[in-house]
């Protein structure tokens, strides 16, 4: 029998409540010897029988009231006393009227005035009722046709927890088994098949309906219903099938899987959200798309800052894979672990982490976070563990969503920028589709090059951390004396009492920032801001018309999404992203002009300045030969590059609002390497353990210092130059002195040995001062206003 069209869902039932298909099948077990049963329930049967009155059948539940203590013992027989905190009743056929039900059903679902039992509305009720005929149907031909049709039925409904308010989902299981099927009247003509002899398909139950009008058939006896608390299970469902088929950054999405965790965990007033760790090419990306329902990323503006709890987050869970319960986020406890601090500005006063992992490494965080000491309890994690790895699932399909989107847009905008390896990956998928065809073991070749050159560039920009709390420091000063003035300008006009306290805390605050500023006070001083200044004067303005213009002006003078002032961050962040920007620009057109020196690799990265890796061989070119002369060449291009790059920032230094200064590194290295592509971090990296030692070079030298004294090697419009071996040295004298007599470098030449550093010795240096004093610049072919705009030319 299959399902038809909706347009029978309005059949009304003929129902009655009749006992003797229930006596009977006692009866029947007792009569088949079962000593057990008759021993229960012989007496039960006896009496039921000393009154024929009820083994009629009856349209009104009423009149077996009187005898509602033998109907107890018979229905015992269905429903053990163990049972009896379970969520269970008897219902007339096909109606919603109660018989006989247990305390929990009562409580929950029968109306307190009447014995109708109330039924939550399924989302499809339309749905339901017709679910409701089809099972009707099965019952008359599983008598009249013998089809085999079952007598129990199930379906889900949501309820709402009167004490709570939550939603839970109630299984409710109707078992037909003593429930017969007889005509009205004369029994209509049955067709001898449900098959449609045209299609021989089976009927659907619009077909059969208008051969078999359920109208003229009566179901007498009782239906047995049990509830079972499904929640769990429902909301498990429920999430799964919102995750695959949503995206993680759907706001809507949220929406409802925060529903379900309430509902999973029984707790209404909690917020829940994601933090992904997503990198790509081995660096972190933020996404505003993916991290807008982050809780973690809500105070953060710098990606530099993000990347550190980024790290922080990955050491926390790394030999940890259990969810974290903080209960009280309060005072001290901040500072025990260190993102606790940012949860806490969130308005987190509770907290469960839990690491989202694939493959062992940390992708994500999955926060719940409540407003109240103490909420979020140990009990709590248990409930939460079953749904992670669901959230873990939706965290990587975003992930290989982004990667995918990002990989297209690295096919159409930067594969040009490196076609000199781009030959490589062609061979080796070749080799890999060859294998598959040929039912080999087919498997990815290691794309390695071995015997390159490296050659290493770092333009930082000096101080860049300083500046940045120097900026932020400047921005809480400037909002106090703003809430200051705005103070004063409404005690003129209005008596308010509270404004006397806040007027002391900004006075104290004044004070406290005008010394070195530590991070637990500019927490202080911003949950200050947002909670006690912004609820006094969102208050005044909506009481008082007179200082409305007053405080309207204090907060235009904030930051609208942040509810702080936000200038001379702003300021700041924007110098760096011009200067990173127009040195990208720059390097990136000299690097492309520099790939007809001799083809190589090149990766740019930008941090708080720009680093660039170059890599150079016979392995990389091999339709090429290689020859020392293209190294030295490339070696005199990396050195004159970085002279041309610190004049592009020094006439950049006019038109950035913080006056940001940078320093410039070079690292020689005349031993040839090996590097290996890095699957996993989609990057080229070197290979072998003597190699990793360039590694570690690299990453320690740009704060080294000059040896036994406290000087920093790089200083603003200088070029540094580190070695090992002597030769390295005269090599690059001789490129400083050709700069030189080009006027792009200063006389004099400052040579150092360096301080040790962890794991590395004898390290010298060069050290050059750039000519910014030459009037001649156009001879250098450096105009910054077409470096800015992109337009640069070639050199």
């Amino acid at each position: 029998m299959q399902n038809g069209s909706a347009n029978i869902t309005d059949v009304s039932f003929n129902s009655r409540l009749c006992f003797k298909p229930l006596v009977m099948a006692l009866k029947k077990n007792i009569a088949e010897g079962n000593p057990g049963m008759k021993k229960l329930y012989g007496q039960v049967v006896a009496q039921f029988e000393t009154h024929p009155e009820l083994l009629n059948c009856f349209t009104d539940t009423s009149t077996t009231n009187h005898h509602s203590e033998l109907i107890e013992e018979l229905l015992s027989a269905v429903f053990p006393p163990t049972t009896s905190n379970y969520m269970y009743g008897v219902l007339m056929p096909f109606k919603n009227e109660a018989v006989y039900v247990s305390p929990l059903f009562k409580k929950l679902l029968v109306n307190p005035e009447t014995n109708e039992v109330e039924i939550p509305e399924n989302p499809d009720n339309q749905e339901s009722n017709f679910e409701k005929i089809h099972f009707a149907y099965g019952l008359i031909l599983k008598k009249y046709l013998g089809y085999n049709s079952p007598v129990t039925s199930r379906s889900v409904y949501p309820v709402q927890d009167p004490d709570t308010g939550l939603l839970r989902y109630m299984e409710i299981r109707l078992d037909a088994r003593f429930i017969d099927v007889l005509p009205v009247a004369e029994m209509p003509e049955m067709p001898a098949s449900i098959l449609d002899p045209a299609t021989n398909r089976i009927m659907t139950v619009t077909e059969l309906s208008q051969l078999i009008p359920l109208e003229k058939f009566v179901f007498e006896g009782v239906a047995v219903v049990r509830i079972n608390d499904m929640t769990e299970q429902e909301v498990i469902t429920k999430m799964k099938n919102r995750l695959l088929n949503s995206s993680l950054s759907d706001e809507n999405v949220y929406i409802d899987l925060e529903e379900q965790v309430q509902s999973l965990i029984e707790l209404q007033n909690i917020t829940i959200g994601v933090t992904p760790f997503f990198k790509i090419n081995g660096h972190y990306v933020y996404s505003d798309i993916h991290n807008s329902n982050s809780l973690l990323f809500k105070k953060f503006g710098t990606g530099g800052d993000k990347d550190e709890i980024s790290d922080y987050c990955k050491l926390l869970f790394r030999e940890n894979d259990q969810p974290l319960l903080f209960q009280n986020i309060e005072g001290d406890t901040t500072n025990e672990v260190q993102c606790l601090q940012y949860y806490h500005l969130a308005g987190a006063r509770s907290l469960i982490l839990c690491p989202l992992k694939s493959k062992k490494e940390l992708i994500g965080i999955l926060e719940i976070i409540s407003n109240e000491p103490g909420y979020l309890k140990p009990q709590h994690i248990n409930k939460i563990e079953n749904v992670i790895p669901l959230f873990t699932l939706g965290l990587e399909k975003s992930l290989e969503q982004l990667n995918s989107h990002v990989d297209s847009i690295i096919k159409k905008k930067f594969t040009a920028v490196q076609p000199s390896v781009e030959w490589k990956f062609t061979e080796t998928s070749l080799n890999y589709i060859v294998s598959l065809h040929k039912k080999q073991e087919a498997y990815i070749e290691r794309i390695a090059f071995g015997d390159v050159h490296p050659l290493y560039s770092a333009i930082d920009i000096r101080n860049s951390s300083t500046e940045r709390s120097k900026s932020i420091k400047a921005d809480i000063v400037e909002q106090l004396h703003l809430a200051k003035k705005t103070v004063a300008n409404i005690q003129a006009i209005v008596s308010f009492p509270l404004l006397q306290e806040v007027e002391f805390k900004i006075e104290k605050y004044i004070v406290t920032a005008s010394d070195i500023l530590q991070s637990e006070e500019e927490i202080l001083i911003h949950d200050f801001f947002i909670g006690e200044v912004a609820s006094v004067f969102n208050h005044l303005r909506n009481t008082e018309p007179e200082i409305k213009n007053d405080i309207d002006e204090y907060f235009a003078a904030l930051d609208a999404a942040t509810g702080v002032r936000y200038h001379h961050r702003k300021e700041y962040e924007q110098s760096i992203t011009k200067i990173n920007e127009t040195l990208s620009r720059y390097i990136d057109k000299e690097q492309s002009a520099a790939q007809k020196i001799y083809p190589h690799y090149f990766e740019r990265f930008v941090t708080d300045g720009v680093e660039f890796n170059i890599y150079m061989g016979q392995s990389i070119s091999p339709r090429k030969k290689f020859d020392e002369i293209y190294l030295r060449n490339l070696r005199m291009w990396q050195l004159n590059l970085l002279a041309k790059a610190a004049i592009v920032t020094h006439k950049l230094e006019a038109e950035l609002t913080n006056k940001l200064r940078t320093t410039q590194l070079i690292l020689s290295h005349s031993q040839p390497l090996a590097i290996l592509f890095r699957t996993e971090e989609r990057k080229f990296d070197v290979d072998g353990a003597y190699n990793i030692r360039y590694e570690i070079v690299k990453k320690r030298i740009d704060k080294v210092r000059v040896k036994e004294t406290n000087e920093r090697l790089t200083q603003p419009g200088k070029i540094a130059i580190v070695y090992s071996q002597a030769k390295d040295a005269e090599e690059y004298i001789g490129y400083i002195e050709f700069l030189q007599n080009k006027n792009l470098l200063k006389p004099g030449i400052e040579k150092f040995e360096l301080e040790e550093l962890q794991g590395v010795s004898g390290l010298k240096a060069l050290r050059v001062d750039v000519n910014f004093d030459d009037p001649d610049l156009a001879d250098k072919k450096i105009k910054l206003s077409e470096i800015t705009s992109g337009q640069l030319s070639g050199s």
